[in-house]
This record gives C-alpha cells, sequence and structure tokens, in this order.
C-alpha cells in the first residue's frame, strides 16, 4: 500500500492505459481523480475503483482547454482534498504522410498532448508546492525517440513532453516535486486492436526483441514506481517500456530477417 493517504489525478483514464494506472494506483492504497474526455468512461473506471474501497473522482475535461483543466484541479482538490501524484496520460493519434499532414491534427496533437500536459502539470504542481512534495509522471511515447512514420504530430507532441519533463524536474525539485516520464513501445490497448487487424499484430510483435507487444498493467508498474515515495532522487528521467526496441534500433531489421530464415 505504497499510496495509502494520497492522492492521484490520471488522466485519459476511461479505458487502456490510464485506466490500467488508475486501478493499479488504487490497489495501493491510492483515492484517484479519473478526468477522461469520455464522461461514460470516466465514470465507469471511478466506479472501479470504488470497488476496490478507494475514493475516486470523475470528471470530463478536455485537457487541452487551460479553462478546463483548472476546473478539473480545483474539483478534484474539492472532491479527495489534494493532488500528491499526476499522471499525464490523455492523448490522440492520427496517423497522416507528412506531406498530407492538416493544420487541425498537427494543431490537436500538439494542444492535447503537450498543452495538456503542462496545463495539467501547473494546476497540480501549485497544489503540491503549498505541501511541498508531488509526483509528475508523464506518458511520452518511444515515438518521440525515433522518427514515427505516418506520425510527425505525434512524435513532435512526444518529444515536446520529454523536454517539458526535464524542465519540471529542474524548476519543481525546491518545491519537493519530482517529474519523470515514461516512454511505452507498442502497447497492447483495444486502441491497437480496432486500428490493426491480428495478423498485423503478430507482425509487429515480430519486430520487438522480447517478441509480444507490451501490456497496459507493465506500462502502470512503471508509472507506480516513477510515482512512490521510493522513487525521491528520480527526476528528470525518461523511462522506456518497449520490450528493447529502441536498444536494437536498425540491428532489429537483420534480427527480424534472421528470425525470418529460421521458420
Amino acid at each position: 500500500m505504497r499510496f495509502e493517504g494520497q492522492v492521484a489525478l490520471v488522466t485519459g483514464a476511461g479505458r487502456g492505459i490510464g485506466k490500467a494506472i488508475a486501478l493499479a494506483l488504487a490497489r495501493e492504497g491510492a483515492d484517484v481523480a479519473i478526468a477522461d474526455l469520455n464522461r461514460e468512461g470516466a465514470e465507469k473506471t471511478a466506479g472501479e475503483v470504488r470497488d476496490l474501497g478507494r475514493r475516486a473522482f470523475a470528471s470530463a475535461c478536455d485537457v487541452g482547454e487551460h479553462s478546463a483543466v483548472q476546473g478539473l484541479a480545483a474539483d478534484a482538490i474539492g472532491a479527495l482534498g489534494k493532488i500528491d501524484v499526476l499522471v499525464n496520460n490523455a492523448g490522440v493519434a492520427k496517423a497522416q504522410p507528412f506531406l498530407e499532414i492538416t493544420p487541425e491534427n498537427w494543431e490537436n496533437h500538439l494542444r492535447t498532448h503537450l498543452f495538456g500536459s503542462f496545463y495539467c502539470s501547473q494546476a497540480a504542481a501549485r497544489d503540491m508546492a503549498r505541501r511541498r512534495y508531488g509526483r509528475i509522471v508523464t506518458i511520452a511515447s518511444v515515438a518521440g525517440l525515433m522518427g514515427p512514420l505516418d506520425l510527425a504530430p505525434y512524435g513532435a507532441a512526444k518529444a515536446g513532453m520529454m523536454g517539458l519533463t526535464r524542465a519540471m524536474a529542474f524548476e519543481l525539485a525546491d518545491h519537493g516535486i519530482t517529474a519523470n516520464a515514461v516512454a511505452p513501445g507498442p502497447i497492447d490497448t483495444e486502441l491497437l486492436r480496432s486500428a490493426w487487424s491480428k495478423e498485423a499484430l503478430e507482425e509487429r510483435a515480430n519486430h520487438i526483441p522480447i517478441r509480444r507487444l507490451g501490456t497496459v498493467d507493465e506500462v502502470a508498474h512503471a508509472v507506480l514506481f516513477l510515482a512512490s515515495p521510493e522513487a525521491a532522487y528520480v527526476s528528470g528521467a525518461v523511462l522506456v517500456v518497449d520490450g528493447g526496441s529502441v536498444a536494437a534500433g536498425a540491428y532489429m531489421v537483420e534480427q527480424y530477417r534472421r528470425r525470418r530464415s529460421r521458420q
């Protein structure tokens, strides 16, 4: 029960990775504020948090809107008393070849991922600073560490989130607040399964050194460590959770060829 007596705010927690993080925090003793663009999803996750014996607050919020985030933070503090842990997870993804990227798609990615992370972090940090304790964990992506195909807005936004994480780690240290990021690789989520066929998912797994997609719980475990009191000396870090993909780099092409030749 590492988070007994603590309150966490998780954005984009109506499903997928965000939901897994919210429930993992609740199992470890935290009360959880759930924010999601989809109110029904937020309420469902909040219900599951309550089923675990913890307090929960649910809100429908567009994190890319500054005024909406101010209201979210105030309401979450009003309902649960404070914010000890913030997890910036809300995000969008829409693939377009670089020459076809629309201004709307570009702006939506930056607004949701980068602006949203800043707005939420600033609002939560102001409450954390009053108590001189806080943990901010931002869900970035390996797409921010390499050139993603047809996802330039996504990759640019995720790289920006890593830069924001380092800036926060520096500036917020005097207030007792740490800031870190988790960069997942391909994770088996509802969103991924709705976008890719079963065959495509199996093929993609063979391009990963560990030879499978990651799970939402594996991302949640990484978040739990960075959000915990035990991680007090870890700040400004980007923890990659990708089955070794970034480490393999271009050499994974040769590994994939060898695997295919052995079949």
